[in-house]
């Protein structure tokens, strides 16, 4: 099987005035809670020249990642995004696939899941049927004795630890087997073992032979039983190998996954640069993986899909075939492969500038015929196979597609050597839409927020007690925008910055608000810097403007591994030239790296380094980030477009790493807040703060303003000193919460108006701006049954 990951798309607003009430996104009252009046987006006030150009669909989010079957009964899991909330999704079939009928979780599951989960994989035997899934914090298994009634289970947190990350799930003949790791142990497999599906053993990897073959950054991808034979793939990272940096890993067991013995793998493949495991199955006898390699189209130098074949036992692997319905000019990914009767068949996603799929079908591999539907799997957008299951001589895949402008779950059928597409019920798709906010700021006299409704970059202006909301453009077919920032210019214009998500690689977004309101999409090359490799650019992640011009930042990624902080700068935002700083290196002679040659912006350490935040001072700037070591860094430039001095923040006592992630003022002096950890994985964290009276040259380092369990997401300066807004609490239980400071060290906590700041789920308030002698903020409330965003007021603190 071979899944997409699980994305959690938050997508539209739903922004008014605290005590206003609505319904839920179960269609039912939430009781004694204030809640946010919804604006209806699916029927903006005005036309909007973006939505014609690109429709944003029903503007929730939904995809199948996987599918099984047990006897007549398929069951496909995935995820449902709505009214802020992600939710496994469930739909079954007991007709071969044709049609299909939504299943829910029971109401106890409801009330217990976490506001961000979703199903990545699914496996049937005698026991029933069992998801495992992305959750917060850590993994989540559902359990089904027949695939209709799904329950979601207590998490053990001994068999599970919040560090722990499954990646694949089987049935075998003693129960099901689950294959994951530790992200806190690179190279280190956990193997998880359950005769009825819900009561669970952890195994460490190691402890029964799930080693790699070499040194380096191992991951299991697939996990396949026939009869008492088992067989694991996964990949192995040796970045530090110049001629080998990904190669691939196999493991065998023969006594129902007791002990495992390392498989080998023959010929070129096994020490080709760089290839992956994507698709594990077993049929006709054998065992077989499609990887994703140099394969067939080596002159094009695009990835393609490789078969291997590994026997009866796994235990040797190599490569069986290139075939060509799985190598064309473009990448080519394998995603998906079963025996159905006679024939085989493969399924693999082609990226060019949009993501299609492509359908092989055939008896042996030098006989795999194009089977593709055009109509639904060759069109405008992205349509992406996640998974397949053979029901006798019929195949069924699902997956989802995006060509309304929204992600929909897509359901395909093979039969009669034909693929068709199925459709599905109104209620796999139906929803709510859901919203990121990231900025509230004033415009001359107006507040607007910034923020994305389904993947849209939008912008809503308040005006009177409402808020009129915009979809910036910009947005198309293949393309996935965010938006993260945004700031006012001297002139009265408004820059936001994001990302462009393309089919390969990124690069950075920005778009202007014109003094009357009217939005554009500024373009440079310099927002897709080039790299190595397509799959690199950059990302912008905050933006300033001042007396001195305007300043981008965020990372670049070279298309090779390397994460680079990155910046970019413009005297009126017309023109725009790449942020240097330090000593500049030599190229390349051979053009084999794109990263960045100024020192000041490269990583000093193989993690990634990131401009996060940035503030004009006069017509200077300050950056703040992170330098790919966990370490709180400052930039500074004189003119925004060298930075030519970098500045190590001194830690707190007690703290292990941290990182500067606002940058703000009171009068002279500049205030750097950031998160930090107390030792590597801390899930207890909370924020610091820094101040320096000199410019950014030096700094002195606060007192840890909450133990733990805290974080602050802006920086809002008023007359007698500054505040800070975020949320404090426990995971997925957090409040609103704001503090105060008169000097940038000393923090009190104030308190946030209104019922709902606090309560079930998670409630925060995320950026303010001072404005009639009070605080106007964008705050969220996100219950365990759905909500949003709204509007508040505060008092400023005397």
């Amino acid at each position: 099987m071979k899944r997409l990951g699980l994305r959690v798309i938050t997508t539209c607003l739903l922004i008014g005035l605290a005590g206003c009430t609505s319904s839920s996104g179960s269609g039912q009252l939430i009781a004694d809670r204030p809640v946010a009046k919804p604006i209806d987006f699916n029927q903006p006030a005005t036309p909007q020249a973006a939505e014609k150009a690109y429709p944003p669909g029903d503007r929730t989010n939904q995809a199948l990642q996987a599918v099984a079957a047990r006897g007549p009964r398929l069951v496909a899991a995935g995820f449902d995004e709505s009214d802020n909330l992600s939710r496994p999704l469930f739909l079954t079939s007991d007709d071969t696939g044709k049609t299909w009928t939504r299943r829910q979780l029971d109401k106890d599951s409801i009330e217990r899941s976490s506001t961000f989960e979703g199903v990545t994989d699914l496996a049937a035997g005698p026991s029933g049927f069992v998801a495992i899934g992305d959750g917060y914090p850590g993994q989540v298994l559902w359990h089904s004795t027949d695939g209709t009634n799904w329950r979601r289970l207590a998490t053990d947190r001994k068999a599970f630890l919040e560090s722990d990350y499954l990646r694949d799930v089987t049935a075998t003949p003693d129960g099901f087997a689950i294959v994951g790791g530790n992200t806190r142990g690179a190279g280190r497999l956990i193997y998880w073992r359950s005769v009825d599906g819900v009561n669970w053993r952890r195994i460490d990897g190691p402890s029964i032979g799930l080693v790699p073959t070499a040194a380096g950054e191992v991951s299991a991808s697939e996990i396949v039983a026939s009869g008492k034979t088992v067989v694991i793939s996964g990949d192995l990272a040796t970045p530090s190998n110049p001629e080998q940096s990904e190669r691939l890993q196999y493991w065998y067991s023969t006594d129902g996954g007791r002990k495992f013995r390392a498989a080998t793998v023959r010929g070129d493949i096994a020490t080709e640069y760089r290839v992956y495991n994507n698709v594990l199955a077993v049929g006709d006898g054998k065992f077989v993986a499609l990887a994703q390699g140099g394969g067939f189209d080596e002159v094009n130098d695009s990835w393609d899909g490789v078969v291997l074949e590994g026997g009866a036992t796994g235990a040797s692997w190599q490569v069986a075939a290139t075939p060509w319905t799985l190598g064309s000019a473009f990448d080519d990914s394998p995603g998906s492969l079963v025996r159905a009767g006679r024939d085989w068949v493969a399924t693999a996603s082609v990226t060019s500038a949009t993501i299609d799929t492509t359908v092989a079908v055939g008896p042996t591999w030098a006989q795999l015929a194009d089977g593709t539907d055009a109509g639904s799997q060759r069109a405008p957008g992205t349509q992406s196979v996640a998974d397949s299951v053979a029901i006798g001589n019929e195949a069924v895949m699902v997956g989802s597609n995006d060509r309304s402008g929204s992600t929909e779950p897509a359901v395909w059928r093979y039969a009669e050597a034909r693929v068709t597409p199925v459709a599905l019920p109104a209620e796999a798709t139906r929803g709510r839409p859901s919203s990121d906010v990231y900025t509230l700021l004033r415009a001359a006299d107006t507040p607007v927020a910034i923020g994305t409704v389904s993947h849209a970059p939008s912008a809503w202006t308040r005006s009177g007690s409402s808020w009129q909301a915009t979809t910036l453009p910009g947005r198309t077919n293949g393309i996935r925008t965010g938006l993260y920032d945004a700031t006012t210019t001297p002139d009265g214009r408004v820059v936001a910055v994001g990302e462009k998500d393309l089919s390969k690689g990124s690069r950075a977004a920005v778009w202007v608000r014109s003094a009357n309101g009217e939005w554009s999409e500024a373009n440079s090359p310099v927002f897709g810097v080039g790299a190595r490799s397509p799959y690199g650019g950059p990302t912008a992640q905050a933006v300033a403007a001042g007396p001195g011009g305007w300043v981008i930042v965020g990372q670049r990624h070279d298309g090779d591994g390397h994460y680079d902080a990155w910046s970019a700068y413009s005297k009126d935002g017309k023109a725009w030239v790449e942020g240097v700083g330090g000593k500049v290196l030599p190229a390349d002679p051979k053009g084999e790296t794109r990263r960045t040659r100024a020192t000041n912006l490269r990583s000093v350490r193989t993690d990634a380094a990131s401009m996060t935040t940035v503030l004009a001072v006069g017509s200077r700037f300050v950056a703040g980030g992170d330098r790919g070591d966990g370490l709180p860094w400052v930039w500074l430039s004189p003119n925004g477009s060298d930075w030519q001095t970098v500045v190590k923040l001194p830690l707190a006592k007690g703290i292990h790493s941290a990182s500067v992630d606002e940058l703000n003022r009171i009068g002279n002096t500049l205030v750097a807040v950031g998160q930090y950890e107390r030792k590597d994985g801390d899930t207890e964290g909370g924020w610091v703060s820094w101040t320096s009276k000199n410019g950014g040259l030096t700094w002195t380092v606060g007192k840890v303003v909450v133990p733990i369990h805290a974080s602050t997401s802006t920086l809002v300066p008023f007359p007698n000193g500054i505040l800070a807004l975020g949320e404090t609490g426990e995971l997925e239980d957090v409040d609103a919460a704001a503090w105060f400071s008169a000097d940038g060290l000393t923090w009190k906590s104030v308190p946030v108006p209104g019922e709902r700041a606090k309560g079930p789920g998670r409630q925060g308030v995320v950026s303010g701006v001072v404005d009639g002698g009070k605080l106007l903020a964008v705050a969220y409330d996100i219950p365990p049954v759905g909500g949003g965003y709204y509007a508040l007021e505060m008092d400023l603190p005397k």
